[in-house]
C-alpha cells in the first residue's frame, strides 16, 4: 500500500490526468480499476514494503488479459512493454514504483515511473497532492452582474411517465417561445469564456441542457435543435448505452453522429449514475468522475471538457475530483434553490433551473454590460435601460446608455421635479451645495449646465475641494480632471483643458473618485471627505469601459471604498460619487426609485435620449 491515502490518490490522479505515453502506461497498469468486476482483493492493489519505502512509493499490480469492460482498448507494443521493464540503473529516490505484465506472459514485471523514464506522469504525481489544495475555479467578476438561466430537461418522449417528463409537442413550444421572446439560446463554450474572461453574451442568453441520455433526445431533441438552430449539452453516462435501463436510450452510433455536430456539446454524467457522489469512496470517483471522461474522449474522439452530477448532489471532495479530472466546468442542481450561473459558487458546481421554469425565469436573462469600446472612446447611442444589481451585498440600481448631461435647477427640488418637461429618461442627485439657505442653489465648486453660463465657486471654499474630479462633459465625450483651485474657478481655465477645442457644455465638481482608470480607489485617496468610509447610502455616476454613460444609487448603505470595488467589478472605467446621505436619488421615466423622501437638490445628473432611441419613437421620416 501507499504509505497514505493521499499518496495513493496523488498516484491515480496523476494516472488519470495523463496523456500521450501516459495514457498507455495507465492503460497497461490500471486495467483493473477501470472496471468493477475486476476490483477484487486478488486482483487489486498489493502491499509492497522494503527498506527504501520512505523515498520511494511501492505499489503492485496484477495483470489481466481481459479487456475492459467500459470502452478502454488496450493495444501495447512489444516496444512498448520493454521500455516498462525494470532499469536497475536508474535512481529510485523519489520515485514512483509498479509492475505490470506484457499481454503475452504470465510473469509481472516491475515498471518505474521516475523523471527519467516518465517525466510526464512522474510531474503529475509529484504535484497531484499539491493540486488538491488549489482553490476551485472563480467566476469572472463581471459574469456575475449577467443573469443567464440554464434550462434542465430529461427525458423527452410521447406520453409523460413523470411530472418533469416533456412530450416533443411541449418541447417545440418551448422552443416557439425562445424564439418569439428574443431569447438566445448559447453553447457551453460560449458560457465558459463568459465565465472565465467576462466577456459579454448575446442578448437574452439561454442555455438548454439534457441530462441521461435518452433516446428521445436523438429522437426528438436534435431534430428540433437544427430546425431552430439552437446549440444544448447533452449530459451522459457511460452505462446508459449499454441499453439495459427501463427507458429508451442513446447508443454509441447515434452519441457520436450527435458529437460531430457543432450544435451539440456533449457532458460527462458518470459511469453509472450513482444518486449521490458524496457517498462513494475515493476509488469509485476516480472510476465515476475520471473514468467516464476517458471512456467517452475515446469512443467519441473528442475532448469532454463538463461534467454534470447526477441529481447536483456534490461537495468539496466531488469538486476535487473533477478539477484532478481536467473538466473545465460541472453542472449542479437544487431542488431547494435554482439560481442564476453567475450566483453559483464557482465553475465546478454551476446552477440550473428545471425546464417548468422557462416562462418565469427567462424574462430576467441578460448577458452583462456591453464589452470594453476603442480605448478611450465613447458610446453615446445606446438605448438606456435600468437593472439592479446585488454583488457581494451591496444592492445596486444602475441606468446606463444615452447621453449624459446635467441641470442646474433655479432651486431645490426632488429629481423627478427636476426632470418634469425635459427630454431626460433618468437623473441622479448631482454636485455639493450650499445648506445655508432652503431655497438656495449655490453649488460648492464651479457647474454649468447645457452649454449655460457658467458659475464660478467660492474663492474661499475652492481649495478645499482641490485633487476632487473635475466632471468636463461635452458632446461626444466627458473628460474627468482633478480639479485645481488657481485654474478651474474660469471658464478660460475650464476651456483649456478641453481636447482639441471641443465644445464643453457641463462641468461641475464630484465629492470624489470611486474607480479611477478602471481601478477601485483606495483609503488613502479620499482625504478628508466627510464620512467616506461610513456606510451610507450612496449616488454616483461615470463611464463604463464600453464607453456608455452611467448613474446609480445603492439601496442600502454603503461605505466609499466597497463601492468603488464593487463598481470595478461591474467594468466601470471611471465613476465619481456624488452628493450622498441624505441627498441619494435616483429617477427614471420620470419615477423616483428610492424608498424614501429625499432631501431636495437643486443639480443632476441626467441621461438623455440618443439619436438613434429618438427616431426609433418618432419613426422614419424619409420616406
Amino acid at each position: 500500500m501507499f504509505s497514505s491515502p493521499s499518496q495513493w490518490r496523488s498516484f491515480k490522479l496523476a494516472l488519470g490526468c495523463g496523456s500521450g505515453l501516459i495514457m498507455g502506461v495507465y492503460s497497461l497498469i490500471l486495467v483493473n480499476l477501470i472496471d468493477r468486476d475486476y476490483l477484487t482483493n486478488n486482483n487489486g492493489l498489493t502491499a509492497i514494503k522494503g527498506q527504501q519505502e520512505k523515498d520511494c512509493q511501492f505499489s503492485a499490480f496484477e495483470s489481466s488479459n481481459h479487456s475492459p469492460k467500459l470502452g478502454l482498448h488496450i493495444h501495447p507494443s512489444a516496444q512498448l512493454n520493454n521500455h516498462l521493464l525494470s532499469n536497475p540503473s536508474l535512481n529510485l529516490q523519489h520515485c514512483l514504483k509498479g509492475v505490470t505484465s506484457p499481454i503475452d506472459s504470465n510473469n509481472t514485471k516491475p515498471i518505474i515511473i521516475s523523471p527519467t523514464t516518465f517525466p510526464e506522469l512522474w510531474k503529475a504525481a509529484k504535484n497531484a497532492n499539491q493540486a488538491l489544495a488549489k482553490p476551485f475555479p472563480y467566476i469572472h467578476e463581471s459574469a456575475r452582474a449577467a443573469k443567464v438561466p440554464i434550462f434542465m430537461y430529461h427525458d423527452i418522449l410521447p406520453k409523460k411517465e413523470v411530472f418533469f417528463d416533456v412530450t416533443p409537442e411541449e418541447l417545440e413550444r418551448h422552443f416557439k417561445y425562445i424564439q418569439k421572446q428574443g431569447l438566445t439560446p448559447i453553447s457551453l463554450d460560449l458560457l465558459l469564456e463568459h465565465l472565465q474572461k467576462g466577456i459579454p453574451l448575446p442578448d437574452k442568453p439561454i442555455l438548454l441542457s439534457f441530462d441521461d441520455g435518452y433516446g428521445g433526445h436523438y429522437e426528438h431533441v436534435y431534430p428540433l435543435l437544427k430546425k431552430y438552430n439552437y446549440p444544448a449539452v447533452f449530459s451522459v453516462y457511460v452505462k446508459k448505452m449499454e441499453g439495459k435501463t427501463a427507458r429508451s436510450s442513446l447508443t454509441w452510433e447515434q452519441l457520436q453522429q450527435l458529437a460531430k455536430d457543432p450544435l451539440i456539446t456533449i457532458a460527462s454524467h458518470t459511469i453509472t449514475h450513482p444518486r449521490d457522489l458524496r457517498e462513494l469512496s475515493d476509488d469509485d470517483l476516480f472510476q465515476e468522475v475520471m473514468m467516464s471522461k476517458e471512456i467517452l474522449e475515446e469512443r467519441l474522439g473528442i475532448p469532454i471538457k463538463y461534467f454534470t452530477y447526477p441529481e447536483g448532489k456534490h461537495d468539496a471532495r466531488v469538486k476535487r475530483w473533477a478539477m484532478a479530472a481536467g473538466y473545465k466546468m460541472a453542472l449542479s442542481m437544487s431542488n431547494e434553490e435554482e439560481i442564476f450561473v453567475g450566483e453559483s459558487p464557482d465553475l465546478l458546481s454551476i446552477g440550473r433551473f428545471g425546464q417548468s421554469q422557462l416562462q418565469v425565469v427567462s424574462p430576467e436573462a441578460w448577458g452583462g454590460y456591453p464589452g470594453e469600446h476603442l480605448e478611450g472612446d465613447f458610446d453615446f447611442t445606446a438605448n438606456i435601460t435600468k437593472r439592479e444589481h446585488n454583488i457581494d451585498g451591496v444592492e445596486l440600481i444602475i441606468i446606463n446608455g444615452g447621453k449624459p448631461s446635467t441641470i442646474h435647477a433655479n432651486s431645490r427640488y426632488q429629481v423627478p421635479e427636476i426632470m418634469a418637461n425635459t427630454e431626460a429618461v433618468a437623473a441622479v442627485d448631482g454636485a455639493f451645495f450650499s445648506l445655508k439657505y432652503l431655497d438656495s442653489n449655490v453649488m460648492i465648486g464651479p457647474v454649468m449646465s447645457q452649454g449655460g453660463e457658467f458659475v464660478p465657486g467660492n474663492a474661499s471654499e475652492n481649495p478645499r475641494l482641490n485633487g476632487r474630479p473635475l466632471v468636463l462633459m461635452g458632446d461626444k465625450g466627458v473628460k474627468f480632471v482633478p480639479f485645481d483651485a488657481d485654474n478651474h474657478n474660469s471658464w478660460s481655465g475650464v476651456v483649456a483643458e478641453s481636447d482639441d477645442g471641443e465644445l464643453i457644455t457641463d462641468a461641475f465638481v464630484g465629492a470624489a473618485w470611486l474607480v479611477k482608470d478602471s481601478l477601485a480607489q483606495p483609503y488613502e485617496s479620499f482625504g478628508n471627505l466627510f464620512d467616506f468610509q461610513v456606510p451610507r447610502h450612496r449616488a454616483f455616476w461615470g463611464i463604463h469601459r464600453s464607453g456608455q454613460p452611467m448613474i446609480g444609487v445603492s439601496k442600502n448603505p454603503v461605505d466609499s471604498i466597497k463601492l468603488g470595488q464593487v463598481l470595478e467589478q461591474l467594468g466601470f472605467r471611471e465613476a465619481v460619487m456624488l452628493d450622498s446621505g441624505a441627498s441619494t436619488s435616483l429617477a427614471y421615466q420620470g419615477e423616483s426609485l428610492v424608498g424614501y423622501i429625499p432631501r431636495p437638490v437643486p443639480h443632476v445628473v441626467v441621461l438623455l435620449p440618443s439619436v438613434s432611441s429618438l427616431l426609433e419613437n418618432t419613426g422614419d421620416f424619409s420616406q
